[in-house]
């Protein structure tokens, strides 16, 4: 699904995975859109504590990253965009998601109602298992368990989006994705 910047001429804009400063991720995305570049910035909404209210904030779903369709001409603008940090890179060129993949995975995040298949057994997962995940925003996506955080929370990669974006999920949200 990884593809390098020299694809042929006739390809689809690839979409670029760019790393954000912290907590600029909005700020980085209308800049590239103010440049004529289509993004998409995947939020979620999670409830936050201050000392005397809750409140439902919309963060985005991978800290820190966003996607961009861009040409290969014109990566080296998003670059210079403020509060860039680099785009993901794959021995040393910019990493490209095809358009298949990022499409399917903004189905994945916006579907609503569905219906995850329950987890009967019980199942101790270890690092390097291949899981996909079955409840909230990223249902049906597939990573690899990267560590284990107590009893409970699992550390998972998703490869496809590089290097970094690594997400903490809970092991009965996911099921082992062999025979899949």
């Amino acid at each position: 699904m990884i593809q390098r910047v020299d694809t042929p001429e006739g390809m689809n804009d690839p979409w670029f995975v760019i790393w954000a400063e912290s907590r600029a991720e909005k700020k980085v995305n209308q800049r590239i859109v103010a440049m004529g570049i289509e993004t998409w910035l995947p939020m979620i909404k999670e409830r936050h504590r201050w000392s005397d209210r809750w409140r439902d904030v919309e963060c985005p779903l991978f800290p820190g990253y966003l996607f961009a369709k861009a040409t290969n001409a014109n990566w080296h603008a998003i670059l210079r965009t403020p509060g860039v940090l680099t785009v993901v890179k794959e021995k040393g060129k910019p990493a490209l998601l095809a358009d298949s993949f990022v499409t399917s995975l903004r189905n994945v995040i916006g579907r609503e109602g569905a219906i995850p298949e329950p987890v009967t057994e019980r199942v101790e997962y270890a690092p390097g298992d291949e899981v996909i995940v079955q409840e909230g925003a990223l249902s049906g996506v597939r990573g690899v368990v990267r560590e284990r955080r107590g009893g409970r929370q699992l550390v998972i990669w998703v490869a496809e989006i590089g290097r970094g974006v690594a997400f903490t999920i809970g092991k009965a949200l996911v099921r082992a994705a062999h025979g899949t």
